[in-house]
């Protein structure tokens, strides 16, 4: 196996947009192949309300990744994202994943990096960062899982789309990453490098922190293009295809 890491965020799966479960099933048989690790930076499904749902997609998707885990021995990590933070452990083991903190320090290769989902990073919202700090306590999250399954479903399915219509009205500057919160997190953990999801626009930052260079690789979202971190003992690199790239390759 080549010593080759990626990073995928924001596939927002679900039932009506069959053609990104595609993407993502081609991208783990002709991509990710030889990758010995994948990350998966949050958002992977368009909503979760609980281990116990169980879905053809969920499940479909569960047995895919464990495939691929075995077959390529690749080791599969998870952080969960703002739409899928109740994603547990049971799922996790079905779909051959490790849970990570939302805030990861890890070593590429000897560069250590930071990885996250990037929700955190957008500190501009203040709506949604105090709706956060409510729904993550733990307290909160064990009565939400006590209520019956329909329940949640609806409950879930109201807060997805209220945060689709509360999009519209919200500037680019309000759903933009905080460069200050970049900052301090990096000084924090002491890193010239971080990698995160969760704003869907595939870029690469160049700055600096401490008075030397940094960079921040915000991966994308898997609608009309695909995109992924990739890294190697050679370098890092961010990759934009067409969504249906593989397909297009058969």
């Amino acid at each position: 196996m080549n010593m080759r890491t990626l990073f995928i965020a924001d596939l927002h799966l679900n039932e009506h947009h069959r053609h990104i479960t595609d993407a993502l099933f081609s991208f783990l048989d002709k991509e990710a192949n030889n990758a010995e690790t994948l990350y998966i930076l949050g958002d992977m499904f368009e909503v979760w309300i609980g281990d116990d749902e169980h879905t053809a997609l969920m499940d479909e998707v569960a047995h895919k990744l464990t495939s691929y885990s075995q077959k390529n021995k690749t080791q599969i990590f998870y952080l969960h994202g703002n739409r899928d933070f109740m994603l547990g452990k049971r799922y996790a083991k079905q779909a051959s994943m490790t849970l990570l903190p939302e805030h990861t320090e890890i070593d590429l290769y000897g560069m250590k990096t930071l990885i996250l989902h990037g929700d955190t990073l957008c500190l501009a919202d203040k709506n949604y960062q105090r709706m956060r700090k409510v729904i993550h306590n733990p307290f909160i999250q064990a009565i939400f899982n006590c209520l019956p399954l329909s329940i949640r479903k609806r409950i879930g399915w109201k807060i997805r789309t209220a945060s689709q219509s509360k999009k519209v009205y919200k500037n680019s500057e309000m759903m933009g990453v905080t460069e200050q919160e970049v900052q301090r997190l990096m000084q924090k953990h002491q890193v010239q490098r971080l990698i995160h999801g969760h704003t869907h626009q595939a870029f690469v930052h160049n700055f600096t922190v401490n008075k030397q260079p940094a960079q921040r690789y915000d991966v994308g979202d898997w609608y009309h293009n695909l995109s992924y971190v990739d890294v190697t003992p050679e370098g890092i690199e961010l990759v934009i295809r067409p969504i249906d790239y593989y397909h297009s390759k058969i």
